[in-house]
């Protein structure tokens, strides 16, 4: 897929800043701030994948589809990762509980595993159910999650051809948002906290209306 003009323009190092082999002290680098928000605005022109995985629930699950009308934050990771993961998921939920029960309505949280060989559908129902209910986790064949990351434009790492015991897999850290139209709006760096990404998560739904 080509990149849109207008992204790289953000410099690509925003989005493809390397991968985290869930190493807490990862901190991609990222432009600066706009004013009007506490995250990296992306442009309308970098869309939502178009993509159909596996819900928790063992159906497919149409990306577009399913989030369209809402505010989608997009992160890819896997359950066993030992820091990066969780402590994302530990603060999305905590900016959602910062939300008003109107804005939370219009915000859908989708998880996408790096690692569908131990990532089921049961597997990440239990992980995710850990920070909010809501969230919704896709797997499936690992050559779909790669082309759906490289539409993110967020990199994955392959997990182990014969994995034995423990593994991590690496993966982009950052958190991607998208409008109702499925046109991109912000994105977050690992580390941003639960209260900043509450604060443009708000933003996102007054200026689109929500």
């Amino acid at each position: 897929m080509r990149i849109p003009a207008r992204l790289a323009g953000l410099g690509m190092a925003v989005v493809l800043s390397g991968t985290a082999a869930c190493s807490a002290g990862h901190r991609p680098e990222a432009a600066p701030t706009t004013a009007a928000y506490e995250g990296t605005r992306l442009p309308a022109s970098f869309r939502l994948p178009d993509a159909r995985l596996t819900g928790t629930d063992g159906r497919p699950y149409d990306l577009r589809g399913r989030t369209a009308g809402k505010i989608s934050m997009l992160f890819f990771g896997f359950t066993h990762c030992p820091d990066i993961c969780p402590t994302t998921m530990a603060d999305v939920s905590g900016a959602m509980r910062l939300l008003t029960p109107a804005e939370r309505k219009q915000v859908q949280v989708i998880f996408i595993s790096a690692d569908p060989a131990r990532d089921t559908p049961k597997a990440l129902k239990a992980f995710l159910g850990r920070f909010d209910p809501s969230f919704v986790g896709l797997t499936g064949p690992l050559k779909d999650i790669h082309k759906v990351a490289a539409h993110a434009k967020i990199s994955l790492g392959d997990p182990p051809a014969h994995p034995r015991g423990d593994y991590v897999v690496a993966h982009g850290s950052q958190l991607l948002t998208f409008g109702p139209d499925g046109g991109g709006r912000l994105l977050f760096s690992y580390g941003t906290g639960a209260g900043p990404i509450a604060r443009g998560l708000k933003t996102v739904i007054k200026e689109d209306h929500l």
